[in-house]
C-alpha cells in the first residue's frame, strides 16, 4: 500500500501544538511498526524538513515539496495542488492530518478532526468577518467527501456529526497519547534545579496549554483568587495566542493582588515542561472547549491528579480518576483546589488512578488504529 500524509504542520505555527504533537508523534510511531507500506510525506518547499524526518526514514519515505508556506492558504492549495500531486504519486490512501480535504483526489481520503472550534465557540464565531465564517463552513462541508474519518475523542465525534450530518459508521475514535518524556522522573536534584531556573519557590498548580479565550484562563486565576489553601503559586505554561487578553489576564492578576503568586511562563522546552509536571501538585484545566486535552494525559502521565472541565472531551479522559468541575462555577474549581490540597489521601489515591488510566493511551495503539484504518478501506488485511 502507498500512503500520503500532509505534514505541513510540522513546518508551521502548529508544530508546537495539539495538531503538530499530533503528527509527530503519529509519524514516529507508524514509521517505527510499519516495515511493509510505502509513504509519501507532503511538504512545504520554502521550510526545512521536520527532524522526525531526519533519523535515518528515507528508506521507506518519498517527500514531495507541494507548496510554499503561505499561512491563510494552507486549505485552499490543498485543495488546488494536492489531487494532481496525489494522483502522480499513486497514492492508495491519503491521509490529513490539519482537516484538509482534497475533495477531486481519487485517494481514499483519511481525514483527523481536532475540533470545531471555531463554528462551534460562540465568541471565535462571533469575531469572525464573513469571509472567515464562509471558509469554516466550506471546509466543514467538504469532510463529506472524507471516506474515513478519525476523532480525536467521543466529544468531537458528536460534534462531527453535529455540525455535518456525517453518518456515525464514517467516524472512528482514535485517541491521542502521551510522549514517553512525561513520566516519573525521580531525580530530586535535578527538579531541584528546575526550580531555581525559573524561581519558583511555593508548591504550585500547573496548567499547560494556549492562553486564549476558550481555555477559560480568566476563569482559572479568579477561582485561584478565592483558594483558601495558603501559600500555593499558579503556574501557567503556553503560547500567548492574542495579545488583548494576555493584557487582559495580567490586569486581573494585578487587580485580584496576585502578582506573587501567578507566573506566566509562556512556551518553554519539552524537558523542562516535563519536570514542571513532576514538580506540580496538580495538573488543572477549566477548559471550556476541548477536542481531546493533551496535557491532562501528559500530566496523569507523570502520576499527577488532575482538577479538569467535566463537560467536554476531558471527561472522557479523567472520569473516575479525577475532580471534573464546572468551569463555568469558580467556587466550584476552588471548592475542588482546596479539598485536594487538604486531603492528602483523596490526592494520593487519584494521583495512582490518574497513572494507570494514562497507560491505556499509547501512540502504538493510536498508529495501529489508524493503520487498521487505512487497510480497512482499501480492503487488504492489516
Amino acid at each position: 500500500m502507498r500512503i500520503g500524509i500532509d505534514i505541513r504542520s510540522l513546518q508551521n505555527d502548529s508544530q508546537s501544538r495539539g495538531i503538530g504533537t499530533y503528527t509527530r508523534c503519529l509519524l514516529k510511531s507508524i514509521l517505527s511498526m510499519d516495515h511493509e507500506n510505502e509513504y509519501v510525506f507532503f511538504a512545504f518547499r520554502n521550510q526545512p524538513l521536520p527532524d522526525v524526518l531526519k533519523d535515518g526514514v528515507f528508506r521507506k519515505v518519498r517527500v514531495h515539496k507541494v507548496t510554499s508556506r503561505r499561512k491563510r492558504f494552507v486549505w485552499l492549495s490543498g485543495q488546488a495542488f494536492f489531487p494532481s500531486a496525489i494522483s502522480r504519486e499513486r497514492l492508495d490512501v491519503f491521509h490529513s492530518p490539519e482537516y484538509i480535504v482534497p475533495v477531486f483526489s481519487k485517494a481514499k481520503k483519511v481525514i483527523t478532526v481536532h475540533d470545531f472550534i471555531n463554528s462551534d465557540f460562540a465568541l471565535y464565531r462571533k469575531r469572525s468577518v464573513a469571509l472567515r465564517r464562509g471558509y469554516f463552513y466550506l471546509k466543514d462541508k467538504t469532510l463529506r467527501y472524507a471516506d474515513g474519518i478519525i476523532a480525536i475523542s467521543e466529544y468531537t465525534k458528536k460534534k462531527i456529526m453535529e455540525f455535518t450530518g456525517i453518518k456515525e459508521t464514517k467516524i472512528k475514535v482514535i485517541y491521542e497519547a502521551a510522549e514517553d518524556i512525561f513520566s516519573h522522573c525521580k531525580d530530586s536534584e535535578k527538579l531541584a534545579q528546575l526550580r531555581a531556573k525559573y524561581n519558583i519557590k511555593k508548591d504550585f498548580l500547573l496548567y499547560v496549554g494556549a492562553l486564549d479565550y476558550h481555555k477559560n484562563i480568566d476563569g482559572l486565576i479568579r477561582a485561584f483568587g478565592k483558594v483558601k489553601f495558603k501559600d500555593l503559586a499558579l503556574v501557567m505554561i503556553g503560547v500567548k495566542n492574542d495579545p488583548r487578553y494576555f493584557i487582559f489576564i495580567n490586569g486581573l492578576i494585578e487587580k485580584l493582588r496576585l502578582s506573587g503568586s501567578v507566573y506566566i511562563l509562556g512556551y518553554i522546552p519539552k524537558e523542562d515542561l516535563a519536570g514542571f509536571y513532576n514538580l506540580a501538585k496538580a495538573v488543572i484545566s477549566v477548559s471550556f472547549y476541548e477536542g481531546f486535552g493533551l496535557p491532562i494525559i501528559e500530566g496523569m502521565s507523570c502520576g499527577k491528579p488532575v482538577i479538569v472541565s467535566g463537560n467536554t472531551s476531558m471527561r472522557e479522559i479523567a472520569e473516575g480518576c479525577g475532580i471534573l468541575v464546572d468551569p463555568h462555577n469558580q467556587e466550584e474549581i476552588s471548592g475542588a483546589i482546596d479539598r485536594l490540597l487538604n486531603d492528602d489521601a483523596l490526592a494520593t489515591d487519584l494521583s495512582s488512578k490518574a497513572y494507570q488510566r494514562s497507560r491505556e493511551f499509547t501512540w502504538e495503539k493510536t498508529a495501529l488504529q489508524t493503520l487498521s484504518l487505512y487497510h480497512e478501506l482499501i480492503g487488504t488485511p492489516s
